[in-house]
C-alpha cells in the first residue's frame, strides 16, 4: 500500500523520475521538517529553512515536494499509512481467530498492544498530527480523518464482536473506541504527564486494565451514537472543515 500524499498538479513532470530516488529524497526531506516543524511550528518553518536542514537548495525540494503543505501531508499520511498496513493484517488474522473462537477480550488485547506499540514508535508523527491537521487543507484534512476513521472503526469491529458474544454491554461503541484509542496515544501527545512510566511498557499494563474497564462499562447510550455506531455515519467535526 502506497502512501496516499494528495498531491498538487506540478509546474512541469518532475525532474526525479527513478521512483526509489524520489522516495529517498522525499523521506530525507520530511524528516528534516519533521524536526523544525515540532521545534518551531509548521507555519514558523521556511521551506528555505527545511532545505538547509535536508543539506538541499530550495530549488531541488521543489523538485520532490510541490509545496509545504504537500511535506506536511507526506508526514502526516505516511505515519497513518504505515497504521493502516498493519491494522489490515491484523483484520485478516482477527477474522482467522474469531472463526477459531478467540475470546473478544484477547483479540481486543492483542489489537490493542499493538496499537500502542505503533503509537511508541511513531510518536514524533501522532505529536505532529495533533498540533498540525489543521493546517492542511480542506480536502487534505478530510482525507487524513478518514484514515483515521478506518483505524477507529477496526476497533469498533472487535468491540461489537465482544457485544455479539456477550462478553461486552451494549452502547457507546463508538465513543468507546474513541476514548481507547486517544488514552494509547496519549503516550505520545501526553508523554510529559506519563513521567513516572520510563518506558511503554510500564504504561501498558496498567493502561490495559483501563482499557477494560472502559469496555465492560454499561453507560445509557445517546441516539446519536446509535445512529453513529456502525461506522457508516463518519462526520467531520465542523472546526476541521472550516
Amino acid at each position: 500500500m502506497k502512501s496516499q500524499v494528495l498531491r498538487k498538479k506540478r509546474k512541469a513532470p518532475s525532474q526525479v523520475t527513478d521512483e526509489k530516488r524520489l522516495q529517498e529524497g522525499q523521506e530525507r526531506i520530511a524528516a528534516a521538517a519533521l524536526n523544525l516543524f515540532l521545534q518551531n511550528g509548521y507555519h514558523n518553518t521556511s521551506v528555505r529553512e527545511v532545505a538547509q536542514k535536508a543539506g538541499l537548495s530550495v530549488g531541488s525540494v521543489f523538485n520532490y515536494f510541490t509545496s509545504k503543505e504537500e511535506i506536511l501531508f507526506f508526514l502526516l499520511s505516511s505515519g497513518q499509512v504505515r497504521a493502516e498496513i498493519g491494522f489490515q493484517k491484523q483484520r485478516a488474522e482477527f477474522e482467522r481467530l474469531k472463526q477459531d473462537g478467540a475470546s473478544p477480550r484477547a483479540l481486543f488485547l492483542r489489537a490493542y498492544e499493538r496499537y500502542a506499540v505503533l503509537t511508541d514508535e511513531l510518536r514524533r508523527n501522532t505529536v505532529l498530527a495533533y498540533q498540525e491537521t489543521k493546517s492542511l487543507t480542506l480536502a487534505e484534512r478530510k482525507r487524513f480523518l478518514e484514515g483515521e476513521e478506518r483505524i477507529q472503526h477496526f476497533f469498533e469491529e472487535i468491540i461489537a464482536y465482544g457485544v455479539a458474544q456477550g462478553e461486552f454491554p451494549a452502547g457507546n461503541i463508538r465513543l468507546k473506541a474513541h476514548c481507547l484509542l486517544v488514552l494509547a496515544q496519549s503516550w505520545a501527545v501526553r508523554h510529559w504527564a506519563l513521567s513516572s512510566f520510563t518506558k511503554l511498557d510500564e504504561y501498558l499494563e496498567p493502561l490495559k486494565s483501563i482499557a477494560l474497564g472502559i469496555l465492560e462499562s454499561d453507560s445509557q447510550q445517546t441516539p446519536a451514537l446509535v445512529a453513529a455506531q456502525d461506522g457508516k455515519d463518519f462526520v467531520l467535526p465542523r472546526e476541521l472543515t472550516s
